[in-house]
């Protein structure tokens, strides 16, 4: 649960923006480094950015999970065979992408005020499971081992799956006068309708190429539309995902001004 110190980590206004770019799935993850350099040089807000997948399914990786020779090989043999591979900035292991797919990106200013990644991954999450609940969904956080970029903070629904998260620190302390001046990204990715069979043996397959031992269970996850108890009716995955997306970008400024937050006018 957010505590009051946690709330102290984020900025006294924020802009909630739903920027993406639907056709470019790289381009699409790179506009959170693009606004996390412009919000650590002060040219424009601290940033909540609810953003959809691009139109291309496949799997987001890490930095680290393409360093390898073998890495590059999983890379390229499964974009050859018409599965889209990102390279995000956050760390963790593979996760899906596509239609079906929604994100959540905090790009705010690294400050001297004391942090951990702890109270990032909560300011994250809380707001998830409040939102979460607007659908009739109880949620929590927790470990779930077999789930796909699994960590401490995923955010779980009866023991499934719904939404993976992740962080990077990037520079120093933002502003100006800083000469690497930083940012913080905090990012959630989560199903809302998604091919989970299909996006598992993505993944499995990658790491095998890859020649690494991870390996991820279809069981651990659930989509957003399964859980919603009829929501989204007869929507497809596009549709879907732009609905939940309008939701959470409402949710988030309704959120912020509670928190004593002034939501401004983004990019």
């Amino acid at each position: 649960m957010v505590t009051s110190q946690d709330l102290q980590c984020l900025p006294r206004e924020i802009a909630v923006i739903q920027t993406e770019d639907m056709m470019d799935p790289q381009h699409n993850i790179d506009l959170d480094v693009q606004i996390g350099q412009e919000v650590a040089k002060e040219l424009c807000p601290p940033v909540v950015r609810v953003w959809r997948s691009a139109h291309r399914r496949g799997i987001g990786v890490s930095r680290k999970d393409v360093s390898s020779a073998s890495g590059q090989i999983a890379k390229s043999t499964l974009m050859g065979e018409n599965c889209s591979v990102i390279v995000r900035q956050t760390g963790g292991t593979a996760v899906p992408q596509g239609d079906g797919v929604l994100h959540l990106s905090y790009l705010l200013p690294r400050t001297p005020n004391p942090a951990t990644t702890d109270a990032y991954y909560r300011l994250l999450c809380d707001p998830l499971i409040q939102w979460l609940n607007g659908y009739g969904i109880e949620a929590t956080t927790g470990a779930l081992p077999g789930s796909y970029c699994d960590g401490t903070y995923n955010v779980l629904v009866e023991g499934q799956k719904l939404v993976g998260t992740a962080q990077a620190w990037r520079g120093g302390l933002a502003g100006m006068k800083s000469p690497h001046p930083g940012y913080i990204l905090a990012h959630a990715c989560l199903t809302v309708d998604v091919d989970l069979k299909w996006a598992t043996t993505q993944i499995n397959r990658f790491y095998e190429l890859a020649e690494d031992e991870y390996r991820v269970n279809e069981a651990t996850s659930v989509n957003l539309k399964e859980l919603a108890k009829g929501r989204f009716g007869p929507l497809n995955a596009v549709q879907a995902t732009l609905t939940a997306a309008n939701d959470l970008a409402e949710f988030y400024h309704k959120y912020l001004a509670e928190a004593g937050i002034r939501v401004v006018d983004g990019q």
